[in-house]
């Protein structure tokens, strides 16, 4: 949040609701690394997509940090904006302006972008004007291009621009089938142009209510990918309209507005594995601008990719987990440290029927330090919902001393040591041999076990450990 904004409020409330406004528009994203995470969730990979008909296709998918560092570069141009009626009123449909990355494509992209309008290649140079129905269409191609086997795609995607699509319907240029480009609003009724442009001849006037540098994520305001299809309107329930009102009525953002990517348990997964080859594009000096700025040709897509320098990774991890490594070498001096140890001051200000939380867990910490070490200490986290008696007994009887078992695994003397148990009120021992034993085994001794107290824990328990 300091990141973003520069500040932190002090209030919880109002600092989640600013955390989840700032997370909804991609400012600040969250991942937990595991064992199984790799460079394919992180950066790029191929994903099986099922057609109608059965078959299988491959699908290059944006990874996660591919996602954040294209959004956090992204300079979005907002020519309009969205005035009127709102999105929800609408129609929206998708369009193809070109097939994306050709010199034909991108000169027609161009085109439409500089003059306000969309063409459409369906149709060649036949004038439709006088067409009012699919079935004039139809008749009207047939009449002029008898021979052409394309007839019922000619008429189809024709019918769609010119008599479907209404003034004030919106359209989405794609880009592939995964991202879009633009978003315009339908100004003008069909137009047909006697001298072609790149080719083309279907006109509609369009006002561009955004053009983007660098094109946007399919999935960011549709769950589904786009298909092939030149034209066709986007199935409502599929369209995140939330999503899609917000990026056109946003407000132009400058490209350097801080991005944070957050990586949960960062030591879980195999960092080289996943990075790859952008560890390297991590360093500041290696970032998108910067003097010794290095750019690498990803392997799926074959795009060149950097990391832009509004782009912060922050990384978090426990280093009480021994079972695990604290962090490959050579992501370690890409990154700067800071221990967060339990916060005190949280809890101070809580007290439960005279129990003052942060006092307590003050100095149940100094003792786990002393008899285990300063990484193994308990967080305040453990205490931050405790609002009464009952509350407190539950966080002992099934977070504190639980955990504190595992610590000294088998040394109960310790758990009682830690808790200042003299008296036996969170554990209880007692000494015991069990019955037939005791006469068949000559100088066998009897031995302590422990248990929790199956009792509420009584409040002069949780007093006796800071006082």
């Amino acid at each position: 949040m300091a990141i973003c904004d520069g500040k932190v409020d002090s209030d919880r409330k109002t600092l989640m609701n600013r955390y989840e406004e700032l997370r909804s528009e991609g400012r600040i994203s969250f991942v937990t690394f595991h064992q199984s995470y790799g460079y394919e969730d992180f950066v790029e990979g191929l994903r099986p997509e099922v057609a109608k008909d059965g078959g299988v296709s491959y699908e290059i998918r944006p990874g996660l940090f591919r996602k954040v560092a294209d959004a956090a570069k992204r300079n979005t141009v907002v020519r309009t904006g969205l005035q009127g009626t709102p999105l929800a009123e609408r129609k929206i449909y998708k369009m193809s302006l070109g097939a994306a990355g050709s010199v034909k494509g991108n000169a027609i992209f161009q085109a439409c972008i500089e003059n306000g309008y969309v063409l459409l290649g369906w149709g060649e140079d036949i004038d439709f004007t006088d067409c009012e129905t699919e079935s004039d269409i139809r008749k009207r191609v047939q009449d002029e291009r008898p021979h052409d086997e394309r007839v019922a795609s000619h008429t189809r995607f024709v019918n769609a621009f010119k008599n479907e699509v209404k003034s004030g319907d919106i359209i989405i240029v794609s880009k592939g089938n995964s991202a879009f480009r633009a978003i315009g609003e339908v100004t003008g009724e069909y137009e047909y142009l006697e001298t072609a442009v790149a080719g083309q001849h279907q006109m509609r006037n369009v006002r561009w209510l955004a053009v983007f540098e660098k094109e946007h994520n399919v999935d960011e305001i549709y769950d589904r990918l786009f298909t092939m299809q030149t034209l066709y309107r986007l199935n409502s329930s599929f369209l995140k309209a939330g999503a899609l009102t917000e990026l056109l009525t946003a407000q132009q953002k400058a490209v350097n507005l801080p991005f944070v990517l957050i990586i949960d348990e960062i030591n879980r997964a195999n960092i080289s594995k996943v990075f790859g080859e952008l560890i390297t594009l991590l360093e500041p000096d290696k970032r998108e601008g910067a003097s010794n700025a290095v750019t690498v040709k990803l392997p799926y897509s074959g795009q060149d990719f950097s990391v832009p320098p509004n782009l912060h990774v922050i990384g978090t991890m426990n280093t009480a987990d021994r079972s695990i490594a604290l962090l490959d070498t050579a992501l370690r001096r890409r990154f700067e440290f800071e221990e967060l140890q339990p916060d005190y001051l949280k809890l101070k200000a809580i007290e439960v029927s005279g129990v003052n939380l942060g006092e307590m867990l003050a100095a149940l910490n100094e003792r786990v330090e002393f008899l285990y070490d300063r990484d193994h200490t308990i967080g305040h986290a453990y205490l931050l919902s405790v609002h009464n008696l009952s509350d407190l007994d539950r966080a002992f009887r099934r977070k504190i001393i639980p955990l504190l078992q595992e610590y000294f695994y088998e040394d109960w003397a310790k758990v009682m040591l830690v808790l200042n148990d003299t008296a036996g009120r969170f554990i209880q021992a007692d000494t015991w041999i069990p019955k037939g034993l005791s006469d068949g085994i000559e100088g066998l001794e009897a031995r302590t076990r422990y248990r929790v107290n199956p009792k509420p824990f009584e409040l002069q328990s949780y007093l006796n450990i800071y006082r």
